[in-house]
């Protein structure tokens, strides 16, 4: 299906202005990671990690990833397709997929991201939600894997939180930031049904408990 020009316009210049716009951010902001020792450690010595956040902290994750390499799997959508440009700029690469479309082949292309020696990340509630509740997908790529899953959240003393499914959080410029990562989840390779959602659920929870404490981290709650 060929596209119209005013979709090529908007692929061409809304991923251009997204990273205008998260550079410019990171610039003005004034940073801090908590809980980071693990998840450098393995990252800087050489082991492969799989990178969970929810969709609605997905705009600053850029800064959250010290490695060398990412594949981050996204929707088959248009919107994908933004995404995937944006993120590209960032040396970040993207496989298309999601639960409700194209999952398998997403799954292809972040186990061999992950054969080629690529860490991978996944957003658990999207590409459509229901927001802050977690899919499976990221732990049937641990179990495939052998990967630990690291859960990750990111808050701002001074955001705008939109009404979309996944309250999208776009911090203000010259406010502080803050990343937070929990503790790593493992799957083990012979996981059943019953420890797949015992895994899940612990996902879903950390990630949860990790945006809550984000959130508070500025307010001293």
């Amino acid at each position: 299906m060929s596209m119209g020009l005013s979709d090529r316009i908007t692929l061409a210049l809304v991923p251009l202005l997204a990273r205008l716009i998260i550079r410019s951010l990171h610039l003005t902001m004034r940073i801090s990671y908590i809980g980071f020792d693990k998840y450098r450690r393995r990252i800087e010595g050489g082991s492969r990690i799989i990178l969970a956040f929810w969709h609605g902290r997905l705009l600053m994750m850029p800064y959250s990833y010290p490695g060398r390499g990412i594949t981050i799997l996204v929707s088959q959508s248009k919107d994908g397709e933004l995404v995937s440009r944006t993120v590209k700029g960032f040396g970040i690469d993207s496989v298309r997929g999601s639960s409700s479309k194209g999952w398998f082949a997403g799954v292809k292309g972040l186990l061999k991201s992950v054969q080629a020696g690529r860490d991978v990340a996944i957003t658990p509630d999207g590409p459509r939600g229901p927001g802050s509740k977690a899919q499976m997908g990221a732990v049937q790529i641990a179990r495939a894997t052998g990967l630990p899953i690291f859960p990750m959240a990111f808050g701002a003393s001074r955001a705008k939180k939109f009404r979309s499914w996944d309250s999208f959080v776009l911090p203000y410029p010259f406010t502080r930031g803050v990343f937070i990562c929990g503790e790593p989840i493992s799957v083990a390779k012979d996981a059943e049904a019953d420890d797949m959602e015992a895994a899940r659920s612990r996902l879903e929870d950390a990630l949860n408990g990790l945006t809550e404490r984000a959130d508070r981290y500025f307010s001293g709650r």
